[in-house]
Protein backbone atom coordinates (compact mmCIF):
# COMPACT_ATOMS: atom_id res chain seq x y z
CA UNK A 1 0.00 0.00 0.00
CA UNK A 2 1.27 3.07 -0.72
CA UNK A 3 2.35 6.31 1.41
CA UNK A 4 -0.71 8.01 0.41
CA UNK A 5 -3.56 5.37 0.87
CA UNK A 6 -1.87 5.24 4.39
CA UNK A 7 -2.39 8.78 5.08
CA UNK A 8 -6.42 8.80 3.92
CA UNK A 9 -7.11 5.37 5.54
CA UNK A 10 -5.74 7.36 9.05
CA UNK A 11 -7.65 10.83 8.16
CA UNK A 12 -10.59 8.66 7.54
CA UNK A 13 -10.50 6.46 10.50
CA UNK A 14 -10.20 9.77 12.70
CA UNK A 15 -12.86 11.44 11.19
CA UNK A 16 -14.94 8.79 13.25
CA UNK A 17 -13.23 10.02 16.89
CA UNK A 18 -15.34 13.32 15.70
CA UNK A 19 -12.14 15.57 17.31
CA UNK A 20 -11.14 18.21 14.69
CA UNK A 21 -7.72 18.55 16.38
CA UNK A 22 -6.98 14.94 15.90
CA UNK A 23 -7.15 15.85 12.39
CA UNK A 24 -5.17 18.89 12.09
CA UNK A 25 -1.01 16.89 11.84
CA UNK A 26 -2.64 15.19 8.82
CA UNK A 27 -3.60 18.45 7.07
CA UNK A 28 -1.15 20.57 5.61
CA UNK A 29 -0.90 24.51 6.66
CA UNK A 30 -2.75 25.50 2.86
CA UNK A 31 -4.67 22.77 2.56
CA UNK A 32 -7.83 23.12 0.57
CA UNK A 33 -11.22 21.43 1.39
CA UNK A 34 -14.58 21.39 -0.49
CA UNK A 35 -17.59 19.97 0.16
CA UNK A 36 -18.83 20.55 -4.11
CA UNK A 37 -21.53 22.70 -4.68
CA UNK A 38 -20.14 24.83 -1.25
CA UNK A 39 -17.51 27.31 -1.19
CA UNK A 40 -13.92 25.91 -0.64
CA UNK A 41 -12.45 26.23 2.71
CA UNK A 42 -8.71 27.01 2.78
CA UNK A 43 -6.24 27.03 5.16
CA UNK A 44 -5.67 24.43 8.28
CA UNK A 45 -7.20 26.45 10.83
CA UNK A 46 -10.41 26.89 9.00
CA UNK A 47 -11.04 23.54 8.20
CA UNK A 48 -10.49 22.28 11.17
CA UNK A 49 -13.14 24.83 12.40
CA UNK A 50 -15.88 23.86 10.00
CA UNK A 51 -15.35 19.95 10.85
CA UNK A 52 -16.06 20.67 14.45
CA UNK A 53 -18.93 22.29 13.57
CA UNK A 54 -20.11 19.92 11.19
CA UNK A 55 -19.47 17.44 14.26
CA UNK A 56 -21.67 19.49 16.48
CA UNK A 57 -24.48 18.90 14.09
CA UNK A 58 -23.64 15.67 14.13
CA UNK A 59 -22.74 14.79 18.20
CA UNK A 60 -24.05 11.26 18.41
CA UNK A 61 -22.76 9.67 14.93
CA UNK A 62 -19.97 10.75 12.59
CA UNK A 63 -18.67 7.65 10.91
CA UNK A 64 -17.00 7.29 7.39
CA UNK A 65 -16.72 3.20 5.61
CA UNK A 66 -14.50 3.30 2.68
CA UNK A 67 -15.93 0.86 0.18
CA UNK A 68 -13.19 1.30 -2.37
CA UNK A 69 -10.00 3.34 -2.38
CA UNK A 70 -7.44 3.75 -5.50
CA UNK A 71 -4.55 6.20 -5.69
CA UNK A 72 -2.30 7.46 -8.70
CA UNK A 73 0.36 8.75 -7.24
CA UNK A 74 -0.32 11.19 -4.56
CA UNK A 75 -3.98 11.22 -5.40
CA UNK A 76 -6.20 9.04 -3.41
CA UNK A 77 -9.96 8.49 -4.87
CA UNK A 78 -12.68 6.94 -2.09
CA UNK A 79 -15.87 5.89 -2.30
CA UNK A 80 -17.16 6.08 0.90
CA UNK A 81 -20.52 5.75 2.90
CA UNK A 82 -20.78 8.85 5.66
CA UNK A 83 -23.17 8.03 8.53
CA UNK A 84 -24.32 10.83 10.36
CA UNK A 85 -27.73 10.32 13.03
CA UNK A 86 -30.74 11.78 11.73
CA UNK A 87 -33.38 13.86 14.13
CA UNK A 88 -35.46 10.41 14.47
CA UNK A 89 -32.05 9.00 15.97
CA UNK A 90 -31.48 6.89 12.44
CA UNK A 91 -27.90 6.33 11.14
CA UNK A 92 -28.21 6.01 7.24
CA UNK A 93 -25.74 6.49 5.12
CA UNK A 94 -24.44 8.68 2.81
CA UNK A 95 -23.12 8.08 -0.56
CA UNK A 96 -19.66 10.25 -1.15
CA UNK A 97 -16.69 10.23 -3.50
CA UNK A 98 -13.74 11.49 -2.47
CA UNK A 99 -10.75 13.15 -3.71
CA UNK A 100 -7.19 13.24 -1.76
CA UNK A 101 -4.19 14.97 -2.77
CA UNK A 102 -1.03 13.95 -0.69
CA UNK A 103 2.03 16.17 -0.18
CA UNK A 104 5.41 14.92 0.09
CA UNK A 105 5.94 15.44 3.61
CA UNK A 106 2.53 13.11 3.85
CA UNK A 107 -0.08 15.94 4.80
CA UNK A 108 -3.19 16.36 2.85
CA UNK A 109 -2.91 19.34 0.51
CA UNK A 110 -6.53 19.17 -1.20
CA UNK A 111 -9.91 17.48 -0.06
CA UNK A 112 -12.82 17.39 -2.45
CA UNK A 113 -15.87 15.71 -1.60
CA UNK A 114 -18.63 14.92 -4.45
CA UNK A 115 -21.93 13.80 -2.70
CA UNK A 116 -26.09 14.56 -3.32
CA UNK A 117 -27.27 17.62 -1.29
CA UNK A 118 -30.57 16.58 -2.18
CA UNK A 119 -30.22 13.03 -1.03
CA UNK A 120 -28.69 14.24 2.08
CA UNK A 121 -31.29 17.25 2.90
CA UNK A 122 -33.93 13.96 2.20
CA UNK A 123 -32.15 12.18 4.83
CA UNK A 124 -32.18 14.83 7.86
CA UNK A 125 -36.18 15.64 6.67
CA UNK A 126 -36.84 11.57 7.65
CA UNK A 127 -37.50 9.75 4.40
CA UNK A 128 -36.89 6.89 4.10
CA UNK A 129 -34.04 6.77 1.24
CA UNK A 130 -32.85 3.22 2.25
CA UNK A 131 -33.02 2.07 -2.20
CA UNK A 132 -31.23 5.31 -3.06
CA UNK A 133 -28.18 4.03 -0.80
CA UNK A 134 -26.04 0.76 -2.13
Amino acid sequence: MSKPVEVVREFCALMERRDPDALRALLSDTAVYQNVGMPAIAGVEAIVENLGAQFSMFPDAYAFEIVNIADDGPVVLTERLDYIQTPDGARPAVPVMGTFVVGDDDKITRWTDYFDLGLTVKLLQGEDISSLVP
